[in-house]
């Protein structure tokens, strides 16, 4: 986890802890501020007033339609898979 991004998705799915030790040894302490802004802002953008209400907000769980959401996380994979295939 080494961007706000990272952190963001890690969220959105239904961490309740994102784990910066690796990006803050190689950029120091500081570098959780500059994480720490980039998640307000998107949460700004996004129209969210907390981190739990954030929470697992993309989960399987909270889909009106988990049979759809499975196909098209079998379909994600299947094109990644192509696509390293095809690079192979």
């Amino acid at each position: 986890m080494h961007d706000p991004q990272d952190v963001i998705k890690l969220l959105i799915v239904g961490a309740n802890v994102t784990m910066p030790c690796s990006a803050l040894l190689r950029n120091g302490i500081n570098h959780l501020r500059y994480i720490e802004q980039g998640v307000r802002e998107w949460m700004e953008l996004h129209e969210y007033e907390s981190v739990q209400q954030m929470q697992g907000s993309m989960s399987q769980l909270r889909c009106p339609d988990p049979a759809a959401f499975e196909r098209a996380q079998y379909m994600r994979a299947v094109k990644s898979l192509q696509h390293v295939l095809v690079r192979g």
